[in-house]
């Protein structure tokens, strides 16, 4: 019997880590507000002012730059985002997917470009 009890001892020490490591997945967030956005394009830096507002998992806002403002629609699952936004290139309608991780006033991803590759991204929320 002791060394059933020090067998389920050693196995919750040992799985307790494990789950810990999981635990942020999970955590909940909400990206509503003004966040900053850093890309690195190849065209070099550019900011976007992004205007998220985060119902529930449903995500929507705008990400404003020199290029315009775009719409965006996604969702916001644990502290995993996703959402793609249509930016007009020359009459060509371009959808942008973007996929990210939400750490506290710090969101960083991926951005999508379809044929054109990805590129990644930061953003910092704007206090």
């Amino acid at each position: 019997m002791k060394k059933l009890v020090l067998a389920a001892v050693v196995l919750a020490l040992v799985a307790a880590p494990v789950l810990a490591q999981d635990a942020p997945k999970d955590k909940k967030v909400n990206i509503t507000g003004t966040w900053e956005i850093s890309v690195e394009s190849p065209q070099g830096a550019m900011t976007i002012t992004a205007n998220y507002k985060q119902e529930g998992e449903k995500l929507t806002g705008t990400h404003v730059s020199e290029m315009g403002e775009s719409p965006l629609t996604g969702t916001v699952v644990g502290n995993q985002i996703t959402y793609t936004l249509t930016i007009d290139m020359g009459g060509q309608q371009m959808s942008l997917v973007h996929k990210a991780k939400v750490e506290g006033d710090t969101i960083t991803g991926t951005v999508d470009l379809g044929e054109m590759g990805s590129m990644s991204w930061t953003a910092k929320r704007k206090k």
